[in-house]
């Protein structure tokens, strides 16, 4: 009887010991998952201030300017536009005057032709010859110079632009300012990007004023 008891009371610790132990189990697993998840919630919450500030400032504010739109309805490019028109038609004036000329001292010759001499006929020709060289030359000169005048033109129209640009951008968010035009590398970007309206009208309104400002200056 005195066995019976003992073996039942050993029983019955065993059973308690692996119930206490299951349960200590249960609750270290729930202290290590609390400690864990309050460990992530820390994380999450506490970013580093240089992590934002570097997010932040990687965010760039961008603007775009259709330079087709600008160049084509800037007076300032309209007028240096009309100035290497008018530089141009003067050219070609002189050279079809020269070119006239050449051509008709070429069907005088061939109406002379008969009653001039071999001396004389080779001579002429050759003068004729020194002529229409002379007219190569100077097409190729003014050639020249109409792109030196258009190169020049140019630098000028981009120098404006960035400096309007330099005052324009000076209250705005933008850190830069790209350009858009029919061949350009911009396939795609949002409307409220686009700023060639207000940078037009502000160009056309400080070259109306420096126009004004020549104008008063002149009287």
């Amino acid at each position: 009887m005195k066995r019976w008891l003992l073996s039942r009371i050993m029983r019955l610790d065993r059973i308690y010991l692996v119930i206490t132990m299951s349960a200590l189990g249960v609750l270290m697993t729930s202290c290590d998952s609390k400690t864990t998840t309050d460990t992530n919630t820390a994380v999450e919450v506490e970013q580093p201030k240089e992590i934002v500030e570097s997010s932040s400032k990687a965010q760039l504010a961008i603007a775009v300017i259709n330079s087709d739109t600008i160049l084509g309805r800037y007076e300032y490019a309209s007028k240096l536009r009309d100035d290497l028109t008018a530089q141009s038609v003067k050219f070609r004036g002189i050279l079809r005057q020269k070119e006239s000329a050449l051509m008709a001292e070429m069907q005088q010759l061939q109406a002379e032709a008969s009653s001039l001499s071999q001396f004389e006929g080779q001579t002429r020709q050759r003068l004729l010859y020194e002529k229409q060289e002379k007219l190569q030359l100077k097409q190729d000169e003014y050639s020249q110079k109409l792109l030196i005048i258009e190169q020049q033109y140019n630098r000028d129209i981009d120098a404006a632009i960035k400096e309007y640009l330099d005052r324009y951008c000076e209250d705005k968010p933008y850190q830069m300012v790209l350009s858009n035009t029919d061949l350009g590398v911009i396939r795609w970007y949002s409307s409220s990007l686009d700023v060639t309206t207000e940078v037009l009208e502000g160009l056309n309104a400080e070259y109306q004023e420096q126009q004004a400002e020549m104008a008063s200056e002149e009287k």
